[in-house]
């Protein structure tokens, strides 16, 4: 999951940033953080990274969270927005343009807890996620966003589009939490890859649309690759597209 906190007062996005990693801890929750002082580097930042979440100040100094919240519906729909701002006064246009929730500073801890919690019961109703123990700490993984996983001195590797979590497992008891979902393909002992990832395959290996290579197994190849086929064309029988 990634989130933007967008707002020209480094201050209140440090204590914004503060909150909700506190949240993140408390729920359980991975989430990638991207920290913006200005509408436009957050503005070209949406056309190499998909946000599920935005934290959009009223006030900015070129603009208003009003016409941001406007232009990120146009270019992604899906990524919910939460205001926050100084004034109670521009709710009703913030709501006008689908915003999540509205935030007056100060905001509590527990209006943020919250927001949040609104967030996640909608985005649960679309997304599907398995939870891993890396560390001390329990967290969710977002399935979209796994690309490939791996196994490496007992701990099994989830390549996600923003990071890498690690956790202490052998692959037999993780195999379980991804193979019913149809995307996932086991390609090469202790790896599997997540097939809407994939760009290309060679002989020996598959290629990613990040450039990484993934090998396929030598005895199962011809399986393998009927199993992407196969894939691949359900999904474009069905018109559905692969992201």
């Amino acid at each position: 999951m990634t989130a933007a906190l967008v707002d020209d007062s480094r201050k209140d996005i440090e204590l914004l940033y503060q909150d909700l990693s506190r949240y993140c801890q408390n729920h359980n929750i991975h989430m990638y953080i991207e920290k913006f002082e200005n509408e436009d580097a957050f503005l070209e930042s949406m056309e190499h990274t998909a946000y599920n979440l935005a934290f959009l100040d009223i006030y900015m100094e070129h603009t208003t969270g009003i016409q941001v919240a406007r232009k990120i519906h146009e270019l992604d729909p899906k990524c919910q927005v939460i205001f926050i701002t100084n004034s109670e006064e521009h709710a009703v246009s913030a709501y006008r343009v689908h915003a999540l929730d509205y935030l007056v500073k100060p905001y509590s801890y527990k209006d943020l807890e919250d927001a949040m919690m609104r967030f996640e019961q909608l985005a649960s109703r679309f997304t599907r996620y398995i939870e891993l123990k890396e560390g001390r700490y329990y967290t969710r993984v977002l399935l979209p966003e796994i690309m490939y996983t791996d196994y490496s001195n007992h701990y099994i590797q989830v390549h996600t589009t923003s990071c890498i979590i690690r956790s202490y497992m052998s692959f037999d008891t993780f195999f379980p939490m991804l193979s019913p979902h149809v995307n996932f393909l086991w390609c090469y002992r202790n790896c599997m890859v997540n097939m809407d990832y994939i760009e290309s395959f060679a002989q020996k290996e598959f290629i990613l649309k990040n450039g990484e290579r993934i090998p396929i197994a030598a005895a199962r190849r011809k399986e393998i690759i009927q199993k992407y086929a196969d894939y691949i064309f359900n999904h474009c029988s069905k018109g559905v597209s692969i992201p």
